[in-house]
């Protein structure tokens, strides 16, 4: 809608018309430039919560490896003194299997057996002399 005033009016009047579209057009960028920079802004606070995070476990799972390291290491340990305590074992068991008996005890032993043989043969001269 153009009206038929002078010229210059004219081509000021279309001149404001187009600054009035450009500004229009400046600030649907300028609204869309705030929207982008909020969502980079949201963007950057969500990735340093997420590297705090990461962060976190990898201190946990690094926590959880050294543990597990550390308790192999001493079950390593364990199993070692329980094999040692086992074979010593073994060995006491299979020397004293080997071990013969001491000068004295072969003597206490015929000794008991001779007195076992009089007793035995006494109780049957008592017992058929009747």
């Amino acid at each position: 809608m153009t009206t038929t005033n002078s010229g210059p009016e004219d081509a000021a009047y279309n001149r404001g018309l187009d600054a009035g579209r450009i500004e229009q057009r400046l600030q649907g960028h300028d609204d869309h430039f705030q929207q982008i920079n909020g969502s980079i802004d949201a963007m950057t606070r969500a990735l340093q919560s997420l590297t705090e995070e990461v962060r976190a476990k990898a201190a946990v799972f690094s926590a959880n490896a050294t543990s597990d390291r550390r308790d192999a290491g001493e079950r390593e340990k364990i199993a070692i003194t329980v094999a040692a305590a086992l074979v010593e074992r073994a060995s006491t068991v299979e020397a004293a299997k080997s071990n013969r008996w001491m000068t004295w005890q072969r003597w206490f032993a015929v000794a008991g057996a001779i007195v076992l043989i009089v007793n035995f043969s006494l109780g049957l001269y008592l017992a058929f002399d009747r």
